[in-house]
């Protein structure tokens, strides 16, 4: 079985754009700062983040389906481009029903804070070796999921 790896580094993760709230996400050159480019929500982009700040991650580079799916040409930002966490994300890899565990620290034994069994998106907020930091959908629970449980390809379901 391949698997797809999400974690690139121990600070660095793929997603892809999940944002339903019209046809366009904006990128800003800060955390909440100048919207300086957009991408349409009608294409499915995958996304490499880093540096999670105060619900922002900086995209690293652009990712060559966005180059094509930008709205108006992207500025140059010397602080780089950044991402809101709500509109990235990526589903679970639990095909067979596996019940999975959002825990309170990266850690197998750490108490639990959600468990589910059904696949799930999520929305990224942290990251360290091979756990990713995460929100439900809802915003009802926040955990420390095993990245080796996220499937970062909106097109595939990444058996």
């Amino acid at each position: 079985m391949a698997l797809s790896v999400i974690t690139i580094s121990a600070q660095r993760i793929v997603a892809y754009i999940t944002d339903t709230d019209g046809p366009f996400t904006n990128i800003r050159n800060a955390p909440k700062g100048k919207v300086i480019g957009k991408i349409s929500t009608k294409q499915s982009v995958i996304v490499t983040l880093e540096n999670y700040t105060n619900g922002w991650w900086k995209l690293v580079g652009l990712p060559e389906d966005a180059e094509e799916a930008k709205d108006i040409p992207l500025a140059y930002s010397p602080s780089g481009y950044w991402i809101h966490y709500s509109v990235v994300g990526f589903s679970t890899r639990n095909y067979g029903g596996q019940t999975l565990h959002l825990r309170q620290s990266p850690d197998a034994h750490s108490p639990i804070v959600y468990s589910f069994s059904g696949e799930l998106q999520l929305h990224p907020v942290g990251v360290t070796d091979g756990w990713i930091k995460v929100k439900t959908s809802d915003g009802k629970y926040t955990g420390w999921i095993e990245d080796e449980w996220i499937c970062d390809n909106p097109l595939t379901n990444c058996c």
